[in-house]
């Protein structure tokens, strides 16, 4: 939810920031539905020889985007807009923020299975 309020309020783009943070949201939104696929259509059961470590690897993920979105967040409530502009984007920074509190959130939960899993 976070996410789409991010897209919606950070465009259009008027500034190099915002479209920094556009392109980070939009990716991580992108990453979330497949995770959720991968989850709702049993890909993981699915792919068992395969010897792959999802958990790792959604840990990983989870963390890359978590990076990417402190980073947006800090460039989007950085930069300079013109007035008519200035509230939308600054939501939309503030809810970048949320997000990447809940991706840590999540990464948090995924490294304690992982942990406990070792």
């Amino acid at each position: 939810i976070f996410g789409i309020i991010c897209m919606a309020c950070a465009s259009p783009a008027w500034a190099s920031a915002t479209h920094w943070f556009l392109f980070v949201a939009v990716i991580s939104f992108i990453k979330t539905v497949i995770w959720i696929f991968i989850y709702l259509l049993s890909i993981r059961e699915a792919l068992v020889s395969l010897h792959i470590n999802w958990l790792l690897t959604e840990f990983i993920n989870t963390c890359v985007v978590v990076v990417l979105y402190f980073i947006a967040f800090i460039v989007q409530l950085s930069a300079r807009y013109p007035y008519g502009w200035r509230d939308v984007n600054i939501t939309a920074g503030v809810f970048g923020l949320f997000n990447t509190i809940a991706y840590a959130a999540g990464a948090y939960f995924l490294f304690l299975d992982f942990r406990s899993v070792k």
